[in-house]
């Protein structure tokens, strides 16, 4: 009787050992799928592109739910939106608008709200494809908007997208962009995000608004791009001392323009080629200091192949 239970002793040890072996092989197994973020919270790794470019692919749209495009890396993604329009130049005399959708991984996160987004051509032998998120966390969106116009006047459309980072501060955290599909993929014409070479320094597309204090408790708004120019009354924003003996502000501060909060295409000048309309919430002493909106029309130049500022307001806070 001894020598059996010693031997189911022994049988129990190996049986929980190959347990406790296969806990851990799976552990690691699953490392490269998931981390954690600071909140303890387990998500998925970002799901990085092979290849921009697929050719005579089957993409299936059928359950209007998911979509799964293992040959360049991209599996279980959510369509977010879609739009029509003519962005590649077409071989038949007809043309006919193709599809440009938004997919959204949302699984990464798990919470039904913050996902990383994939850019998508339909054409009629290929699927063109960008990824919109920058690195492991930087530029997953909360929300996705579409457009699709003619900004460049070559007769096709580009993409107009506009995103919201984040949502704290002032009016939130936006990323805006626009797009070219070309024959190997998808390039990126505009960037409201200015990044330099050590991709240390980050700043907003600069659009050109400054402020000065003037004497008597006003504030002159102006656009250096534009020529225009706005001096608004701020005696009843702020106390006594806040001001010097001449009514100029004590402080040397400046206005702060965020990202644009607004960033949609319009024909302003009615010739068929889009503007795009652009909103930055501004602030002064602090960033919760909100003063007003800094609008600006942004219309590409061929010859440099840039936007530029063409029109300029504020609109003061009331």
């Amino acid at each position: 009787m001894k020598l059996l239970k010693f031997f189911i002793a022994v049988l129990l040890i190996i049986f929980l050992s190959a347990c406790n072996s296969e806990t851990e092989s799976n552990k690691l197994s699953n490392s490269s799928q998931t981390s954690t973020n600071s909140n303890n919270t387990v998500t998925l790794n970002h799901q990085y592109l092979t290849n921009n470019v697929i050719l005579n692919s089957d993409f299936n749209t059928k359950d209007w739910l998911t979509v799964n495009l293992p040959e360049i890396g991209l599996k279980n993604v959510t369509i977010g939106s879609v739009v029509n329009g003519n962005v590649v130049k077409r071989d038949t005399a007809s043309i006919t608008s193709l599809p440009v959708y938004i997919l959204c991984d949302y699984k990464r996160y798990n919470d039904g709200v913050l996902h990383d987004s994939y850019l998508a051509v339909v054409t009629d032998s290929k699927i063109l494809l960008k990824d919109l998120t920058v690195g492991n966390d930087v530029g997953s969106s909360y929300n996705d908007t579409l457009y699709v116009c003619d900004v460049d006047s070559d007769g096709i459309d580009e993409i107009v997208l506009q995103q919201t980072v984040g949502m704290s501060g002032g009016a939130g955290q936006f990323w805006s962009r626009v797009f070219k599909a070309v024959e190997d993929g998808i390039c990126e014409i505009f960037n409201s995000t200015i990044v330099d070479s050590t991709n240390n320094d980050w700043s907003v597309f600069d659009t050109g608004f400054t402020g000065e204090f003037l004497s008597g408790k006003r504030l002159k708004i102006c656009n250096a791009i534009t020529g225009y120019n706005k001096i608004l009354d701020i005696s009843n924003r702020y106390n006594e001392e806040f001001f010097d003996e001449n009514g100029k502000a004590k402080q040397s501060i400046g206005i702060w323009c965020d990202s644009f909060f607004e960033f949609y295409p319009e024909d302003v000048d009615g010739d068929g080629v889009f503007e795009i309309i652009c909103m930055q919430y501004v602030s002064l002493a602090s960033h919760a200091d909100y003063i007003g909106d800094a609008k600006s029309i942004l219309k590409f130049n061929s010859n440099t192949q840039t936007f530029e500022v063409i029109e300029a307001e504020f609109v003061a806070v009331h």
